[in-house]
């Protein structure tokens, strides 16, 4: 495939192509284009633990794969994608909950840095690390907003669509999740 027309071609592009012919270039392209976001959204989820990571990730792109042909066109496909990563993460979070509790496992499994691959490791870097601290203590939704708003650019609206909520519920929890997690960078809460 020709990397030009890959870059110019959307989204809608190649998942009408993975659904109407069972083009298989057409969904990695997809799913390449949207890799880093996936395990981005995925790492904040899940606060970092590389096994449920990967795990979870694997889980999206089958889920993706399975799934693809019944995509409506309602929303954007990144709406579709990204809804579909935060509940495989959210899912991941309860399994691992059933199995023992996260923080338990974080402690006993010894230094972070340890599981980490290099993207992991690139975002944790010395002038994010503060501020990733901080938002690991904020709480799984205010992640996830601040996140998807901020980082992966979503609009409102497709906030909206991802966590069922109506455009002034995420304008609002937008704007308490900054507080917090300000608040949390200068040491007030």
């Amino acid at each position: 495939m020709n990397r030009e027309c890959e870059i110019e071609r959307s989204d809608e592009y190649y998942v009408l192509r993975f659904c109407h012919s069972g083009d298989r270039e057409a969904f990695t392209a997809l799913v390449e284009r949207h890799r880093d976001s996936i395990r981005r959204i995925l790492y904040t989820i899940l606060r970092g633990a590389y096994e449920d990571i990967e795990d979870a990730e694997q889980e999206v792109l089958l889920a993706l794969f399975k799934d693809l042909r019944r995509f409506t066109f309602r929303a954007s496909f990144k709406t579709y994608l990204f809804r579909m990563c935060r509940n495989k993460g959210i899912d991941m979070l309860r399994k691992a909950k059933r199995q023992q509790n996260i923080i338990h496992k974080f402690m006993a499994a010894g230094r972070v840095e340890d599981q980490e691959t290099p993207e992991v490791r690139a975002i944790r870097s010395s002038d994010r690390d503060e501020l990733m601290k901080c938002l690991l203590k904020l709480s799984e939704e205010d992640r996830s907003l601040l996140l998807m708003k901020e980082v992966e650019g979503q609009s409102l609206q497709e906030l909206g669509d991802i966590f069922h909520l109506p455009v002034g519920t995420v304008k609002s929890r937008l704007h308490r999740a900054r507080k917090k997690a300000a608040g949390l960078l200068i040491g007030r809460v």
